[in-house]
C-alpha cells in the first residue's frame, strides 16, 4: 500500500472517529432535550388536572364524583389523563384510546415516573397524588412521534457522517498527493538516474523554505550535485591513474623487449635494466600513493595519540639528510606535542620536504617548527622554481602538475600535496601555500596542540612546587 493510500485511510478513519464522537454527543443532547420537553409537558398537564380537581372539591363536589371538567377543554394531544380514586376510574380525557396507552394498566401504577415499552411503542407516564385526598392523577404520552423524530435524526447524522468521511478522504487524498509530489518526483529522478547514470538531473522543488518536503527536495538536489561531482572526480581519477600507469608500464615493456632481443650488447642491456629499475620504483611509489588516497576516500577510525612533532621532524630530516646534504636545513625548532598518528605525520613532513627538494635544484630548503600557543606551526621554505599564482588553486587536486614542475621532474605523480592536504585535514589542521615564480615557495601547516592531561599537569605543578 502506498504512503498516499495509508495517509488517506488514516485521515478518513480519524475523521470518522471525530464525527462519530461529535454526532453521538449531539444526538444524546438532542434526545435529552426532547425528553426534558416531554417531561415538562406531562408535569404541566398533571398540574392542570390537579388544579381542576382541587377547584371542584373546593366547590363542594364529593371526591367520588369529581370530574376533569376544565381539562376536557384544554387537553393537548397526544396526552392522556386518568383520574382514579383507589382502583376505581373516575374520569379520563385525551388520547386514552391510543393503542400504546391501552396496553398500560394505569390503575395499578405506583406514584412517580415510568417509561414503558409496549408493543405499539414507548410510553412515558407520571402518577401524582392529589394532596389531602385519596385521588391519583395519571398522565401519559405516547413517545412514537419523538422516537420517529430521533430515528430520522440518527439516519440524517449517519448519512451526513458517511458523506463527510467520503469528502474528507477524497480531500485528504488530494492534499496528501499534492504534499507528496516532491517525494514522487525524487523517486522518479532516482529511478531515472539508476537507469541512465546521469547525475546531472535535479528535482527542483519550489516552495516555502520552512516546508519539510521542500527542504528534503533541496537536500536531495544537493546530494545529487555531490554525487555528480564525486562521479566526475572518479572518472577523472581513473583516467589520470590510467595515464600515469601507462607511461612506466610502456617503458618497462619496451626495455624488457630490448633486453630479450637478439643482438643487444651488454651496455644497452645495462641501460635498459637501469630504466626498468627506475620505472619500477616510480610505479611502486605511485601505487603506494594511490593506496594512501584510497584510504583517504574511505571512512576509517582515527585513533589519535600524543606525538612529539619536533621528534617526527628530526626523524624525517635524518632520512633525507644523506640525499639532500647541506641543501636541507632545520632553522628553528620548538618542542611541541600534537594529537595524531605518528606515521601519517612523518609522511606529511617527508612529502613537504621531498617536494621542496625536488623543485629546488640549486637553492636551499629551510624547515621550522614553532609553538604559537594554540597550534603547532610547521613551515617549509625553499628557493626553488615557485608556483605561478594561476596554478595555486589547483595544487591540492590529484594528479595536477604545473608546466614548470613537469619540466623539472617528469617522474612526479602529482599526488604528494593531495596526500599532505588529507593528512592535515585528518588532524584537524590547515595547510596553506604562498609562492612566487623563480623566488621559491612557502608551505605552512597548522595543527592544534595536544592538551596536557590532568595527571601530567598535576605532576608539573608538583614538580614546580
Amino acid at each position: 500500500m502506498t504512503l498516499r493510500s495509508r495517509l488517506t485511510l488514516f485521515y478518513g478513519a480519524l475523521l470518522g472517529v471525530v464525527l462519530a464522537v461529535a454526532f453521538t454527543i449531539a444526538y444524546v443532547q438532542h434526545t435529552e432535550s426532547h425528553d426534558a420537553d416531554v417531561d415538562a409537558a406531562i408535569t404541566d398537564m398533571t398540574d392542570r388536572a390537579i388544579a381542576d380537581v382541587v377547584v371542584e372539591i373546593t366547590g363542594g363536589t364529593s371526591s367520588r364524583d369529581v370530574r376533569l371538567v376544565e381539562l376536557h377543554r384544554m387537553i393537548e394531544e397526544p396526552h392522556a389523563v386518568w383520574l382514579f380514586v383507589g382502583p376505581r376510574l373516575l374520569d379520563s380525557v385525551g388520547r386514552v384510546d391510543d393503542p400504546a396507552l391501552a396496553d398500560l394498566r394505569v390503575g395499578e401504577l405506583g406514584l412517580g415516573w415510568l417509561t414503558s415499552a409496549t408493543s405499539s411503542g414507548r410510553v412515558r407516564v407520571f402518577v401524582a397524588a392529589v394532596a389531602g385526598t385519596d385521588l391519583r392523577v395519571v398522565t401519559a404520552v405516547n413517545l412514537a412521534g419523538v422516537d420517529a423524530s430521533n430515528a430520522e435524526l440518527r439516519t440524517a447524522l449517519f448519512v451526513l457522517a458517511l458523506v463527510a468521511v467520503g469528502v474528507g478522504a477524497a480531500g485528504g487524498s488530494a492534499i496528501s498527493g499534492h504534499a507528496l509530489r516532491p517525494i514522487a518526483r525524487m523517486t522518479e529522478t532516482a529511478v531515472e538516474i539508476s537507469r541512465s547514470r546521469d547525475f546531472s538531473r535535479r528535482v527542483h522543488v519550489k516552495g516555502d523554505d520552512e516546508d519539510e518536503l521542500v527542504r528534503l527536495g533541496v537536500t536531495f538536489d544537493e546530494m545529487l550535485a555531490s554525487l555528480q561531482d564525486a562521479h566526475r572526480q572518479q572518472q577523472r581519477f581513473v583516467g589520470d591513474v590510467s595515464h600515469e600507469l601507462r607511461t612506466p608500464l610502456t617503458t618497462i615493456r619496451g626495455n624488457a623487449e630490448l633486453i630479450a632481443a637478439d643482438g643487444t650488447d651488454a651496455a644497452e642491456q645495462q641501460v635498459a635494466i637501469a630504466q626498468i629499475r627506475r620505472e619500477t620504483e616510480r610505479l611502486s611509489r605511485l601505487v603506494d600513493e594511490l593506496l594512501v588516497l584510497a584510504r583517504a576516500d574511505t571512512v576509517d577510525t582515527f585513533v589519535p595519540r600524543q606525538v612529539q612533532l619536533d621528534e617526527v621532524l628530526m626523524e624525517a630530516f635524518s632520512d633525507l639528510q644523506s640525499i639532500a646534504g647541506p641543501r636541507l636545513r632545520v632553522s628553528a625548532i620548538d618542542a611541541v606535542t600534537v594529537n595524531g598518528e605518528r606515521d601519517r605525520l612523518k609522511q606529511l613532513v617527508l612529502v613537504l620536504l621531498d617536494n621542496a627538494l625536488r623543485y629546488t635544484p640549486d637553492g636551499t630548503v629551510d624547515v621550522f617548527i614553532a609553538d604559537d600557543g594554540s597550534d603547532a606551526v610547521l613551515r617549509v621554505e625553499d628557493e626553488g622554481i615557485g608556483i605561478p599564482e594561476s596554478e595555486l588553486p589547483y595544487v591540492f587536486e590529484r594528479f595536477y602538475r604545473g608546466d614548470a614542475a613537469r619540466r623539472i621532474d617528469a617522474s612526479g605523480s602529482g599526488l604528494g600535496l593531495p596526500i599532505a592536504h588529507w593528512i592535515v585535514e585528518r588532524h584537524g589542521g590547515q595547510i596553506g601555500i604562498q609562492s612566487r615564480p623563480s623566488h621559491g615557495t612557502r608551505v605552512t601547516v597548522r595543527i592544534p596542540k595536544a592538551q596536557p592531561s590532568a595527571s601530567s599537569a598535576g605532576h608539573r605543578s608538583g614538580a614546580a612546587a
